[in-house]
């Protein structure tokens, strides 16, 4: 079998150079850089990680805790995650919480450094002073976490898209909007972790564009059967002989689901879209493959790989400097529009 002293010979160069190549370190020349590549390969060489991992007293793993896998965002989610932290010779365990408190708390309490050596948690339901009490100085980043002093590194979405998303309806034409998915203002919790931070922008981005205000709103779950029914709701006739869907010209959904949910509720209805109404969606979570809905989406699309690159930056950073203190960190993610067939 191969060793690193043989990869450095056949290429040249002494055993920390080739070493550092092999782990992708910066202050190897490209030129160098794929001299010991190409003899690595050469060779047939593998690098022993767990042997690597364990001299450090690491397990070379990441966990990313997640509420659902099945679901698309969070599905898209965890597999940037996985292909930022396989760039840095990290393996990631993914948990699922299923939506659930109790869960989530007893999955963070076995949380290690004999599990994983740190953790990337997406939309807590658990208040972040008692994740702290619970994860102590465990490397940890948090994902749309929204709190003016955070207790931990957070990556959070970008704050434009609501505005972005708005001023390209507006800019097409649209004149009167309205809101769908989760709960209106007067009913919203304070949730940080949750989504009603996500609402309360979203609500106060329309306003801003002049194309509605917070009593533009239908309320429904996050899912396209629960979307469905609220486009059905929306086309019933009222006893005035008008119906609420004739109020508006373009529906904003707070994610994509709830967006293809509205657009085949309406399509029981006898609604077309775009050609009677338009529908725009929030996630993008078919944005980034070839599109298969009739009429295809709109969307503001999350760039699910910057997202996971600044996590793994920051959680990293950590892993390698245990000792050092610093104040929380906050970055933003990105995003982008996506002009669909539906608005």
């Amino acid at each position: 079998m191969a060793t690193l002293k043989d990869v450095a010979a056949l290429a040249g160069v002494s055993m920390s150079t080739a070493g550092a190549a092999i782990r992708g370190e910066d202050i190897v020349k490209p030129v160098t850089r794929d001299k010991v590549l190409a003899a690595a390969k050469q060779l047939g060489y593998s690098p022993n990680l767990s042997a690597r991992f364990l001299k450090k007293g690491r397990t070379g793993s990441i966990a990313a805790l997640i509420p659902s896998i099945t679901h698309p965002y969070y599905a898209n989610l965890v597999a940037a995650i996985s292909k930022a932290a396989g760039k840095r010779h990290l393996r990631t365990l993914i948990m699922q919480t299923g939506y659930n408190m109790d869960t989530e708390t007893d999955i963070v309490k076995q949380i290690n450094s004999a599990v994983c050596d740190g953790l990337i948690l997406n939309a807590s339901n658990v208040d972040d002073r008692h994740l702290k009490a619970m994860l102590g100085n465990h490397p940890t980043v948090l994902l749309n976490y929204q709190v003016d002093d955070p207790l931990f590194d957070n990556v959070l979405p970008p704050l434009s898209r609501g505005a972005a998303s708005f001023g390209y309806l507006a800019g097409r034409g649209y004149r009167h909007a309205c809101i769908v998915g989760g709960h209106p203002l007067d009913k919203l919790t304070d949730d940080p972790g949750g989504r009603s931070p996500a609402i309360r922008y979203t609500v106060a981005a329309m306003k801003d564009s002049g194309l509605g205000d917070e009593h533009d709103f239908v309320e429904c779950n996050w899912e396209t059967t629960s979307a469905i029914a609220a486009a059905h709701r929306l086309c019933e006739t009222d006893a005035d002989g008008t119906r609420m869907v004739d109020r508006y010209d373009v529906f904003y959904c707070m994610n994509d689901l709830i967006a293809y949910g509205l657009i085949r509720g309406f399509h029981d209805e006898g609604v077309r879209v775009p050609q009677d109404k338009a529908v725009f969606g929030n996630d993008g979570i078919y944005a980034y493959g070839e599109q298969f809905t009739v009429p295809t989406l709109s969307t503001m699309a999350l760039d699910y790989d910057d997202t996971a690159e600044k996590a793994l930056d920051m959680l990293v950073d950590q892993i390698e400097h245990p000792d050092v203190q610093r104040e929380p960190r906050v970055e933003r993610g990105r995003s982008c529009l996506v002009i669909g067939e539906s608005a």
